[in-house]
């Protein structure tokens, strides 16, 4: 049969097993160091010592029934902050690699219509800024003076067949009406086509150089506009779901840090990269301040709309593996461990769909601490309840809190 008086060699031996829990006093309570207190009276006179250990923590004593006391002071000198659980939205946002791009629409080819030479250049460089209606280059053309002359003389002739059939002619080359008008004003032939811009933009590709052959069908200029870029990112396939068309991003870019420029998913390709294992979603950004150049790295951050849901923050929630757990306030300062259940989870909060009511206070940081010292208190009263002594700590009985 166990004595339920323990002598100092029974103390040494709970010290140990409790993790060095510190017992303090006999014949009557004593507080511990912080505020909580054990009962003793049970004890051999002679077993009143005090050990330290976590619960001489400043700010943090054991209540005796898996509760913590929490002194609010000691408890903020310890980085232990505190929240309520509240109706917030709960917003996931996932962060993606991607490059700069010019929008294909955006992205306009010159090319030739018939055969010559480049008898003028006057767009003679890579990344020169034209407008539409610029002039790019003259084209000597045989074949064109040809159907000039052919055009003007069915205009004398007065035959309307034959002028319509060669001033389709010269349109068919894409001869520019302002050009044709001047033609049947002057009634002189030109030598040479004068090429212009399409649109508004900056040489991306020359193909030619002045004095050039060139053919009919031949490529001579890309022209691109960059008011808008593309950003095409790379989404891991378990990411998927998150993002869609019409998806609002922020899209960072590391060469132009603290720029930040809103955009919108406009595409997602249907099929995953075999290697990669990622898809491409394509993101439409509006170079609003010209910075923003194809090529450049980026960093492109969905900016989902959140489910408003009951939450606290997400260091509130402590994993141990089979559950969830919260430190909630009882309402007298202990704060009890809770079985919580979790559901979606933000960037900074987690929902609560079970465990919790609206306006309970619970631990939002450190619950570590906490963990370890209820942990303490738990395993200190099932090894006093084995040996007989019926620990009270605090003047509390054993047990966990019910859930809501």
């Amino acid at each position: 049969m166990i004595p339920r008086t323990l002598t100092r060699v029974h103390q040494c031996a709970i010290g140990g097993a409790a993790l060095t829990l510190a017992l303090a006093g006999c014949g009557k309570p004593r507080p511990v160091s912080g505020g909580a207190t054990v009962d003793t009276r049970s004890m051999a006179p002679d077993a009143a010592t005090e050990r330290p250990g976590m619960a001489d923590m400043p700010g943090m004593n054991m209540s005796g029934d898996s509760g913590v006391v929490l002194d609010r002071p000691a408890a903020s000198r310890l980085g232990i902050t505190f929240a309520r659980a509240a109706n917030r939205p709960v917003s996931q946002g996932i962060r993606l690699a991607g490059t700069l791009t010019y929008a294909e629409p955006r992205r306009t080819y010159v090319n030739a219509r018939i055969s010559g030479w480049i008898e003028r250049l006057d767009a003679d460089y890579v990344g020169k800024p034209v407008r539409a209606g610029e002039v790019l280059l003259a084209i000597y053309s045989p074949e064109l003076l040809s159907a000039q002359e052919e055009y003007l003389a069915a205009r004398r002739l007065g035959d309307a067949s034959l002028v319509a059939a060669a001033r389709r002619r010269l349109t068919l080359w894409d001869i520019p009406e302002q050009a044709i008008a001047e033609l049947e004003r002057s009634g002189q032939s030109h030598r040479a086509l004068e090429l212009r811009a399409p649109r508004s933009g900056e040489i991306v590709e020359k193909m030619v150089t002045d004095g050039q052959a060139i053919h009919a069908g031949d490529n001579l200029f890309l022209i691109a506009d960059r008011s808008t870029l593309w950003v095409n990112a790379a989404v891991f396939e378990m990411d998927a779901p998150l993002v869609k068309v019409g998806t609002p991003v922020s899209v960072a870019i590391g060469a132009l840090p603290g720029h930040r420029y809103p955009g919108r998913v406009t595409f997602i390709q249907p099929k995953v990269d075999e290697k990669t294992r990622t898809l491409t979603a394509r993101v439409e950004v509006a170079n609003r301040d010209g910075q923003l150049r194809p090529g450049m790295y980026a960093t492109v951050e969905t900016v989902p709309a959140g489910q408003v849901a009951l939450a606290v923050p997400l260091e509130a929630v402590l994993p141990t593996g089979t559950t969830n757990l919260v430190f909630v306030n009882r309402g007298d300062g202990t704060f009890m461990p809770r079985e919580v259940i979790v559901g979606a989870r933000g960037d900074s909060l987690v929902e609560i769909r079970q465990g919790l009511r609206l306006g309970d206070e619970v631990v939002a940081s450190a619950t570590y601490l906490l963990d370890s010292e209820s942990n303490l208190a738990a395993a200190m009263q099932g090894l006093m309840l084995q040996m007989g002594m019926g620990l009270n700590m605090g003047g509390m009985d054993a047990g966990k809190e019910a859930r809501p």
